[in-house]
């Protein structure tokens, strides 16, 4: 099954996905300024992943224009939804160690909620995981 093409202009989709629907680490891509219309459709695409049982989701935010943290709701949602799945879904996100997101989610959430400064780092981490629960 061919996976979702990536962002490559303003047209394009703002969240796009990563590798097979059936994949052990499914990942998103998150682009374009925070509003309640890209929160809508991250939560429509994060709900299509979840259906599809990944063992863990990795969504990168490094293309989110969001310098007042107000997705953050959004994120802590998703982390309470992954984890009360049965198996559960390991969530982490990779986004720049200087966004303002990233440091309230270390604040409110350090040890729940896996943040990650770039997307191979953050493969490695939830690979390692899984092989070594």
């Amino acid at each position: 099954m061919p996976s979702r093409s990536a962002h490559t202009d303003a047209t394009s989709d703002p969240v796009s996905a990563a590798g097979p629907a059936a994949t052990v680490v499914a990942e998103l891509e998150v682009h374009g300024p925070w509003s309640r219309r890209l929160g809508t459709e991250i939560t429509q695409r994060l709900r299509e992943h979840l259906a599809t049982r990944p063992a863990a989701l990795i969504v990168d935010l490094h293309h989110l224009v969001d310098p007042d943290a107000a997705s953050l709701p959004l994120w802590l949602a998703a982390r309470r939804t992954t984890s009360v799945l049965r198996p559960p879904i390991q969530l982490a996100l990779c986004l720049p160690v200087t966004a303002l997101l990233e440091q309230r989610l270390q604040r409110l959430s350090p040890r729940r909620l896996p943040i990650f400064a770039t997307m191979p780092e953050a493969r490695t981490a939830l690979v390692d995981r899984m092989l070594n629960p």
